[in-house]
């Protein structure tokens, strides 16, 4: 192909691809106009007429300005560099593919996800038949390989040197291939990240409506114990789905009770998620209880699950542990189970809400988590799924 034709099959190809003005430009590129008159100048020749390696730089800084190229920062800091679209992608987390379907990002990009993703019928229909890639404790590397993605996306924080070992391997493995870290579970980094998969997608105002959903939602949950002194706010006990483990000072469960108005009865021991003695427990008689389920000893409830049989169940063998009949929260019923599907991951500002609103149950008319849910799912999720149906809280 000569220079000539080269070039002119490359001004059709990037004057073909649509602005993207979300971006701001740098102060090297080139504009459409300015890009045209140098090819022509190219293609006419003359003096002063530019050479085709002047040409092709001139291309280059085009396509920064119109979108096809650009440079995103992921969670870990790194910054990933992006000629072209991303159209095929591996994603080894599911709270990213959750996020993903947010922005509105077409699920056929996606020709692998991690094992655990499909296992979810319910929630990820779309995924029923993609290829599974194992997981970021056992990757399936050969499949991976085989899937020749253009992008991979792994955790940010979670099993760390688990994933910077999957990063290498498939970076030596796989030529060109973007490698993105996202964990999409933190409150005080989602909103960011959300707007940083909007880069990478092309889904820049999708990005902005969602991170406006979800920063709106924080900020309720935030102005529900506004102006209540540290010395009134409720305490709270939290217990996940292994009886008597809690979190401390650090955790993400003593982060979500203190941004939903609550004070952390076990915040300051010294490990992250102790498990603590039921005797302490009961000393600290806290205002509030929270156990999560929808895992471990306690796999009820959930999108799945319309049935909360063994969840009243749970609530019971909870209320009748020994001791717990004289605690104030059991007298003033404010003992409550909370669905882990609503407290971790990306929805985790609703299983907040319901925080908020039972720390302060004045404020429960504005807060209204299960109309929020049912947003989220209607508006930004696309699912045809009501919350009133499965089973998420209790009682």
């Amino acid at each position: 192909m000569s220079a000539r034709t080269f070039t002119i099959l490359l001004v059709l190809f990037l004057l073909a691809a649509p602005a993207a003005a979300a971006l701001q430009a740098p102060a090297d590129t080139v504009s459409e106009d300015e890009f045209v008159r140098m090819v022509l100048s190219f293609l006419t020749g003359g003096d002063g007429a530019p050479d085709l390696a002047t040409v092709e730089d001139a291309a280059s800084r085009l396509a920064v300005l119109s979108g096809t190229s650009r440079t995103v920062t992921d969670l870990s800091g790194r910054q990933v560099a992006l000629d072209g679209p991303v159209e095929k992608i591996v994603v080894f987390n599911s709270e990213t593919l959750e996020t993903m379907r947010s922005l509105g990002v077409d699920p056929s990009l996606v020709v692998g996800v991690d094992k655990y993703s499909p296992e979810r019928t319910t929630f990820f229909p779309e995924y029923q038949d993609t290829a599974v890639v194992g997981s970021v404790w056992s990757p399936d590397y050969e499949k991976v390989i085989a899937l020749q993605p253009d992008a991979v996306f792994l955790y940010a924080t979670t099993s760390k040197e688990s994933c910077d070992e999957i990063q290498r391997k498939l970076e030596d493995s796989i030529p060109g291939v973007k490698v993105f870290r996202f964990d999409c579970f933190t409150p005080e980094t989602y909103a960011d990240e959300v707007l940083a998969l909007g880069e990478i997608f092309g889904k820049e105002s999708e990005a902005e409506r969602f991170a406006d959903f979800y920063t709106g939602a924080l900020e309720n949950i935030s102005a529900a114990g506004a102006g209540v002194p540290e010395a009134e706010r409720p305490t709270v006990y939290m217990e996940n789905w292994k009886d008597y483990k809690t979190g401390a000072a650090g955790s993400g469960y003593d982060r979500k009770i203190t941004m939903a108005g609550g004070k952390n009865i076990f915040s300051d021991l010294p490990a992250e998620y102790p498990e603590v003695d039921p005797e302490a427990v009961i000393a600290a008689d806290p205002d509030m209880i929270v156990k999560l389920i929808g895992a471990g000893a306690y796999p009820y409830g959930g999108y799945a699950d319309t049935e909360n049989e063994k969840v009243a169940e749970v609530y019971d063998s909870l209320a009748a542990r020994p001791g717990w009949q004289s605690l104030t929260v059991v007298k003033n019923d404010r003992l409550h189970i909370l669905h882990n599907d609503i407290m971790g991951g990306p929805q985790h500002f609703i299983g907040m809400t319901y925080l908020a609103e039972w720390c302060y149950p004045d404020q429960a008319s504005a807060l209204d988590p299960q109309s929020l849910h049912r947003t989220y799912l209607e508006e930004f999720q696309h699912l045809d799924l009501d919350p009133a149906t499965g089973v998420f809280v209790y009682p």
